[in-house]
C-alpha cells in the first residue's frame, strides 16, 4: 500500500513538473536547435568567403546570446570587433564596434579587387540580389539596435566614431547617427523598401553639423534630404531648405572668408560601390552674403549663384551671376560682376578650360571689363584683352598722389594679355604680361605740376626752366600711349600734344614722356597707407621684409 502512495506522489510531481517547465525546455531545445543550424550556415559561409570568428565569455539564456568580445576577421582586408555584444528577439546591442581596414600590396589589392568585380558582376549576370528578401530580413530583425560606439579604422588611422539607433518601424527602419568625438554631427533617416521599383527609399533624412575643425570657426550645415539604394546605384536629393553658413574659415595661407551665408541645393548619383570617376552630381549655392581675402586682395559683400557640376571624370564650375561690391587690392573695383565657368578634369584640376561671358568692374569713376572669350590653361601661352573705359585722371591722382601734381580728363584703353604658365619648385603657376597695349584720350583736359623739388630743379637747370613753366598748367588736346607690363614692372609710354597759354603766346607742345613703375610694390604701399584688414597687413610687412632682406 505504500509503495503504492509512493509512486503515485511521484508521478503527480512529475506531471507537476512537466507542466511547470515544459514550455522553458522547448525554447531551450529551439534555441539549440536553432543555434546548430546557424552554426552549420556560419561555418559553410565563412569557408567560402575566407571569414574566421572568434569569441570571449559567450553567454546563453532564456534572454538572448550575449558575448563580452566577438571578433569577425577576414585576411588581409577588414576585422570586425565587437565587446558587450547581446543579441536577442527584440534588442541588439554592442558597447564597442571597431572595423579595420587592414592595408595590403597593391598588386595583391589590385589582384583581388579584380577577382571580386569578375566575380560579382558573374553572380549578378546568374541572379543578382533578390530584393523580395528584404521585407523578411526587416521582419527578423530586432525591434531596436544600439552601437555606442562605432569606430572606423584605415591603416591604424581612426576615420570617424559615431553613435547608432535604429528603430524598427511597420514598414521600414528609422536610423539616428551621432558624433562621438569633437565633431558636432547628427544624420537621421527613415529607410523603406520599395517592393514596386525593387530598392530601399530614403525619408526625412537631415544631416545637421556644426564645424570649429579645418581652420573653420562657427560653420553650420543643415542638409535635408532624400534618396534611393539598389544593389547597384544610389541617389541623393536635397528636400528642403539646406543651408550653409560659416563665420570664418583659414582655408589655406592665401585664403581667408567670413560671414559665408547661403542656400543650397544638391542631387548626387554613383553607383555601388563607389567610383568616383563615375559619380554625377550637381550643386547650386545661393550666395547671401561673402566676405574673404585672397592673397592681398579683399574681397567685400558677394552675393550670386554658384552651380557645381560632376559627370564624365570632370567638373565644372559655372558663375551665372555673381556681384561683388568690392574687391580692394590697393586700387578699388568696385561693383565687380562675373559670369562664366570653369571646366577641368579630375587628373588634371589645374588644366581646365575658362570662359567667361561678362567680367567688369568700375575704377577711377570708369570702367574695365574682359572682352567675352576663353582660356584653355592646357594651351598656354593665350591671350585676351582687357578695354578701359572713361578712366578719369583725377580720381588717378587723388589714389596715387603725388606733390604738386593734378589733372583732368579721361582715357580709354586696350591692353592686350598674355598667360604664360612659368614651372618653379612649388608647381606651375600663371605669368601675366602686356606688350604694346594702347591708352587715348577721349576729349581735352590738362595736367598741372608744381612742386619745390621741380623749382630746384629748374634753378639748377636753366634749360628745363621752359618745360617747367609748360607743365604747370599745360591743356592737351590729344594724349595717347603704350603700356608694357612683365615681372611686376609696368613701362608707361605717353605721347601729349597741347600748350600753355601763359608760356610762349600758348605755342603747340609735343611732350615725350616714359614712367617705369612696379606695379606689386606700388600696390602694398598704397594697400599699407589706407585702411585694410590686419591679415593683409601682416603678410605686406612679411613679404617687404622678405624683399629688404635679398
Amino acid at each position: 500500500m505504500i509503495p503504492a502512495i509512493i509512486l503515485a506522489k511521484l508521478r503527480t510531481n512529475m506531471a507537476r513538473l512537466k507542466k511547470r517547465y515544459w514550455l522553458s525546455l522547448s525554447i531551450l531545445i529551439f534555441i539549440t536547435i536553432l543555434g546548430l543550424l546557424g552554426w552549420r550556415y556560419w561555418q559553410e559561409f565563412k569557408q567560402e568567403y575566407g571569414f574566421s570568428i572568434n569569441w570571449q565569455g559567450a553567454h546563453i539564456n532564456l534572454s538572448g546570446l550575449s558575448f563580452d568580445q566577438l571578433i569577425v576577421n577576414k585576411e588581409a582586408q577588414f576585422t570586425v570587433t565587437a565587446k558587450d555584444v547581446v543579441i536577442s528577439w527584440s534588442k541588439l546591442s554592442a558597447q564597442n564596434l571597431n572595423i579595420d581596414w587592414q592595408s595590403s600590396d597593391s598588386k595583391i589589392a589590385t589582384d583581388n579587387t579584380k577577382n571580386i568585380v569578375e566575380t560579382a558582376s558573374e553572380k549578378q549576370n546568374q541572379s543578382g540580389f533578390d530584393y523580395s528578401f528584404i521585407p523578411t530580413i526587416v521582419y527578423w530583425l530586432p525591434s531596436t539596435i544600439d552601437i555606442d560606439s562605432l569606430r572606423v579604422y584605415e591603416q591604424n588611422q581612426e576615420l570617424f566614431d559615431v553613435k547608432i539607433t535604429a528603430t524598427k518601424q511597420q514598414q521600414g527602419i528609422h536610423v539616428d547617427v551621432s558624433a562621438n568625438n569633437q565633431y558636432v554631427a547628427n544624420l537621421s533617416a527613415t529607410l523603406l523598401f520599395n517592393q514596386n521599383d525593387l530598392r530601399v527609399d530614403i525619408q526625412n533624412g537631415v544631416l545637421t553639423t556644426t564645424l570649429n575643425q579645418f581652420g573653420i570657426e562657427n560653420g553650420k550645415i543643415l542638409l535635408p534630404f532624400t534618396g534611393w539604394i539598389t544593389n547597384n546605384r544610389f541617389e541623393l536629393t536635397n528636400s528642403g531648405n539646406a543651408s550653409v553658413t560659416i563665420e570664418k574659415a583659414n582655408l589655406s595661407d592665401d585664403s581667408i572668408f567670413s560671414q559665408l551665408n547661403g542656400a543650397l541645393t544638391f542631387k548626387v548619383q554613383s553607383p555601388i560601390p563607389v567610383e568616383p570617376k563615375q559619380i554625377l552630381a550637381t550643386a547650386k549655392l545661393n550666395l547671401n552674403k561673402f566676405n574673404g581675402i585672397y592673397k592681398n586682395s579683399e574681397i567685400n559683400s558677394a552675393t550670386g549663384n554658384i552651380n557645381i557640376d560632376i559627370k564624365n571624370k570632370q567638373f565644372t564650375v559655372s558663375v551665372p551671376t555673381l556681384n561683388i561690391q568690392e574687391i580692394n587690392m590697393g586700387i578699388a573695383l568696385q561693383q565687380v560682376k562675373l559670369s562664366g565657368s570653369y571646366t577641368a578634369s579630375f587628373n588634371s584640376p589645374n588644366n581646365g578650360t575658362i570662359i567667361w561671358k561678362k567680367a567688369q568692374a568700375d575704377i577711377f569713376s570708369g570702367s574695365i571689363f574682359l572682352e567675352a572669350s576663353r582660356l584653355n590653361l592646357a594651351k598656354l601661352p593665350q591671350q585676351f584683352n582687357l578695354r578701359l573705359k572713361q578712366i578719369q585722371l583725377k580720381d588717378i591722382f587723388a589714389t596715387y598722389p603725388a606733390e604738386g601734381l593734378a589733372g583732368e580728363g579721361a582715357i580709354d584703353g586696350l591692353l592686350p594679355i598674355t598667360l604664360l604658365s612659368v614651372n618653379k619648385k612649388e608647381g606651375v603657376t600663371f605669368k601675366p604680361i602686356i606688350k604694346k597695349g594702347q591708352l587715348t584720350t577721349t576729349n581735352q583736359g590738362y595736367l598741372q605740376f608744381e612742386n619745390s623739388a621741380l623749382k630746384n630743379y629748374a634753378k639748377s637747370n636753366p634749360n628745363m626752366k621752359i618745360l617747367t613753366d609748360i607743365i604747370k598748367n599745360f591743356h592737351y588736346t590729344k594724349l595717347d600711349g603704350t603700356v608694357d607690363y612683365a615681372d611686376d614692372v609696368a613701362k608707361l609710354g605717353l605721347h601729349i600734344q597741347g600748350h600753355n597759354l601763359d608760356v610762349e603766346d600758348g605755342k603747340a607742345v609735343n611732350l615725350n614722356v616714359t614712367l617705369e613703375e612696379n606695379i606689386a610694390k606700388l600696390l602694398m604701399s598704397l594697400q599699407l597707407s589706407d585702411q585694410i584688414s590686419e591679415p593683409i597687413r601682416k603678410r605686406i610687412e612679411a613679404n617687404l621684409k622678405k624683399e629688404s632682406a635679398k
